[in-house]
């Protein structure tokens, strides 16, 4: 059995996942590492990646579709004692996994996480991204426990994993799986320097779509478990909700001098990436999730 498990989920392709591999390649070669790439694509998009990464285990699933599941799956087909994951539109630094594994050395943590860095984007577009995917991702991050691990850099322990399966194919696992962890008196542990960075580019509409999607099952799923009274809250406020949003992810960028000047920069493109956002949620509170998440790539 392999001491770690990095899962990949795999619907965008070529070139992220190839690029997020690559950053893995050396650390999974020298640690008693496993990469277990679960693809969502054609069969011939998972029969090159075989090709072209013999070194890590290649899944195709073509009747999944949402992300949760995609890794769900990778937890089922892997078989290490602690479980990394890492998003395919990101790349790890070189000891990524060397600090995760030292991390868990200090405690019987449920998971460790740390902080995603940019990768220094020639694009504005991809600087917008960075801001509203990842602001409370931001570097540098504190170190010790916390209630937010973000699900593109963290690192499990299997038994956290496989004892709530039924909470692993739906809904992202910070809002299903890391409270249900916290309210066992399980410990989420922040790591800064264990560090991914975001890749890019992405086209900007292409990203818009993709925002709303992510934000209608965002809003779709945190609706089941809140009042009617919060839910029509939410809807009566939604026109304050963008500059709410904006004011706390400047204050964050601020707060953290976090390529001030480049959100400075991305603010015209933040305007309607938040109006978008905002969007999503509403319709998502109001009618829930639809199958937007499993269009979410």
């Amino acid at each position: 059995m392999p001491k770690i498990s990095v899962i990949v989920a795999s619907k965008v392709g070529a070139p992220f996942i190839d690029q997020c591999l690559d950053s893995i390649r050396a650390e999974v070669g020298t640690l008693d590492a496993e990469a277990v790439v679960v693809v969502a694509g054609a069969a011939d998009d998972a029969a090159r990646l075989a090709r072209d990464f013999p070194w890590a285990r290649i899944v195709h699933a073509p009747d999944v579709r949402k992300v949760p599941a995609l890794r769900r799956r990778g937890v089922e087909q892997s078989s290490g004692e602690f479980v990394a994951v890492i998003e395919e539109h990101c790349s790890a630094a070189e000891d990524w996994l060397a600090k995760a594994l030292a991390a868990h050395a200090r405690g019987a943590y449920a998971a460790v996480g740390g902080p995603v860095a940019d990768f220094d984007y020639e694009r504005l577009p991809d600087w917008a991204v960075y801001f509203m995917e990842y602001n409370s991702a931001l570097p540098p991050w504190p170190a010790g426990e916390t209630a937010q691990l973000h699900d593109v850099n963290i690192m499990y322990r299997r038994e956290a994993l496989v004892a709530h399966t039924d909470l692993l194919g739906e809904g992202y696992w910070p809002m299903t799986l890391h409270p249900t962890l916290l309210a066992e008196g399980r410990k989420l542990v922040s790591v800064p320097d264990m560090i991914v960075h975001h890749r890019g580019p992405f086209p900007f509409a292409y990203y818009l779509h993709q925002r709303y999607l992510f934000s209608r099952a965002f809003a779709g799923v945190r609706a089941r478990n809140q009042s009617a009274l919060k839910r029509w809250a939410y809807l009566l406020g939604g026109p304050l909700v963008p500059f709410f949003l904006l004011a706390r992810m400047g204050a964050t960028v601020v707060k953290k001098r976090c390529r001030v000047g480049k959100f400075l920069q991305a603010l015209p493109l933040l305007g309607p990436a938040l109006v978008v956002l905002v969007a999503g949620e509403w319709v998502g509170c109001l009618l829930g999730p639809g199958d937007a998440l499993s269009e979410v790539e």
